[in-house]
């Protein structure tokens, strides 16, 4: 029987109809079904089967949960399929009413995988690492102060930025945050590093690509107070002077089911005409 987890955000669909729908819709297709703890504690299940265990999970909401899932369950190994329930994002596979349709190619097998590469830090060498499957992004938290910081590629010096911060980004995270700041963007396939200044306070200051295999360094000028180092958003540390994050590719890929693998470049297209319509 094939078995299936769930995992919701009360914020994209606050009634939980669209989780309801897509509950529903496994159940009538005679799939085994289990949960994230937080969605199973939003449906009022006391007792339920954890979705680390699940063969493929169900993630409803826009690519900022679907980014919190695989965080949550990359380490399992399972292939995930994003259910955009929001405004159209990078990373959802389907829309509410294609779930039928997903099921079906899921019973017979008819899928591609599409691996996502991404990164993972550490802080002075610490072995507790950070995932990241969009970026890394270190900066002040009071962003009206510039924050100086400098940048080592495979032990050297490569650049010293003075801006608002630098964002270390995945090929699937080259069309988040980075774009935004003015960063390339990246077809998921390409296996490399993108580094994207934001606001640098000088002209010449842009993008760098590395290689998938370089390790990048990053460290807070001396003097400097208040840099945040996030991951993916999430998880906000301070750094001190004395701090060194080095970030490198991660051994874990994300795993996404998808109908094919011809999407990004359509996605991109509908989404960047998106961005282009004024808002009234």
């Amino acid at each position: 029987m094939l078995n299936i987890g769930v995992y919701t955000n009360k914020d994209k669909d606050p009634g939980l109809h669209a989780t309801r729908k897509v509950i529903e819709a496994l159940e009538m297709a005679d799939c085994s079904i289990c949960y994230d703890a937080e969605t199973a504690a939003l449906l009022g299940l006391e007792r339920y089967r954890d979705a680390a265990k699940a063969d493929a999970l169900f993630i409803l909401g826009g690519d900022g949960t679907i980014l919190r899932a695989a965080r949550k369950y990359v380490s399992y190994g399972l292939p995930l399929v994003g259910i955009n329930i929001g405004h159209l994002g990078f990373m959802s596979e389907i829309n509410l009413s294609d779930i039928d349709k997903m099921i079906r190619h899921i019973k017979e097998c008819d899928y591609v995988i599409d691996e996502r590469m991404m990164l993972e830090a550490s802080i002075n060498g610490k072995c507790s690492k950070l995932l990241a499957l969009n970026d890394f992004i270190i900066t002040k938290i009071n962003r009206t102060r510039m924050v100086k910081l400098d940048l080592y590629v495979n032990g050297t010096l490569a650049e010293f930025y003075n801006g608002d911060g630098l964002i270390v980004a995945t090929p699937t995270g080259s069309t988040a945050y980075s774009l935004s700041a003015g960063g390339p963007i990246i077809a998921p396939n390409v296996n490399c590093i993108l580094i994207t200044p934001m606001c640098p306070h000088s002209l010449y200051a842009r993008s760098i690509v590395t290689k998938f295999s370089d390790t990048i360094m990053v460290r807070p000028h001396a003097g400097e107070e208040n840099v945040t180092f996030s991951a993916d958003g999430q998880e906000l540390q301070y750094l001190s002077e004395a701090d060194k994050v080095m970030i490198r590719r991660s051994d874990i890929k994300a795993r996404f089911l998808r109908f094919t693998n011809d999407t990004f470049f359509p996605q991109l297209k509908d989404k960047l005409a998106q961005w282009s319509v004024p808002k009234k």
